[in-house]
């Protein structure tokens, strides 16, 4: 950007088209960077997203120049970059979460965050007093979590790095339920995910202490306790013969290893 001046960005302002093009190549590099950080989901860059974004990018800065009321090249950097953040935040969400309003997609993306990036875990927390004023209904939460999944492909390998794309989705699934690649359906997909999932829970819990164990499952009511998840840590605490000081820890530690070790699980 060492072309950038206050004479190119004041001649843009006035509508000079050179002075257009000249500003929006000397801002490339900048609208590649935010495109590619906001295609980037768990490390993987979705190139045709960011391609996407890109484009929508350029034309935010073109757009945003009437209102852009300041002169010097810093104030402007500062200015366009919010102003891309802005447009390929609405893109990404307009694009990823189909189906459901911007505000509960973006209602969500806070829950993953509250949820550390756990998208099936944000569903419940979406429904929690974390969220606060933003609390989801549990119907609003699953919508939300079934658009930001999106349609996943039965052709997709899986673990591509490690197998090439021998091994696809649709194999595993088949693999699992037991129905032919060609036969199936979404309910397959589905319980398949289910099983997954619920078969990863319980190894992981296995390997936490009795005690971490025992409160993870109270909080969520996962058989044979019971739920403990709406009611104070006392009730617990006096159930489990500790204190409430010592459920506490618990929770923390359980909760923190927890997503280690599921999170190397669902990675492998």
């Amino acid at each position: 950007m060492t072309h950038l001046t206050a004479e190119l960005i004041s001649a843009a302002k006035g509508n000079d088209l050179s002075a257009i093009s000249s500003l929006i190549t000397e801002t490339e590099s900048l609208v590649i960077s935010r495109a590619n950080y906001h295609a980037t989901h768990k490390g993987r860059l979705d190139a045709d997203l960011a391609e996407d974004l890109a484009q929508v990018g350029r034309v935010r800065i073109w757009e945003s120049l009437a209102n852009f009321e300041g002169t010097e090249r810093g104030e402007f950097l500062n200015y366009i970059d919010k102003a891309l953040h802005s447009a390929m935040t609405e893109h990404r969400r307009a694009v990823t979460c189909q189906g459901v309003s911007p505000t509960t997609a973006k209602d969500f993306e806070r829950a993953i965050e509250l949820a550390a990036g756990d998208p099936y875990d944000a569903a419940r927390v979406a429904t929690t007093d974390e969220m606060g004023p933003r609390k989801m209904t549990r119907d609003r939460a699953y919508a939300a979590l079934l658009s930001w999944l999106g349609a996943d492909s039965l052709d997709r390998p899986l673990n591509d790095h490690l197998y090439g794309e021998a091994i696809t989705l649709g194999d595993v699934i088949s693999a699992e339920s037991g129905v032919p690649v060609d036969l199936l359906d979404p309910r397959d997909y589905e319980t398949t995910r289910r099983k997954t999932v619920r078969t990863q829970v319980h190894r992981v819990l296995g390997h936490l202490s009795e005690r971490q164990r025992h409160v993870l499952k109270a909080d969520h009511g996962i058989a044979p306790v019971g739920h403990y998840g709406d009611g104070p840590d006392a009730v617990l605490a006096d159930d489990m013969g500790v204190t409430p000081y010592q459920v506490k820890q618990a929770r923390v530690k359980g909760k923190n290893r927890f997503t280690e070790l599921y999170r190397a699980g669902a990675n492998a």
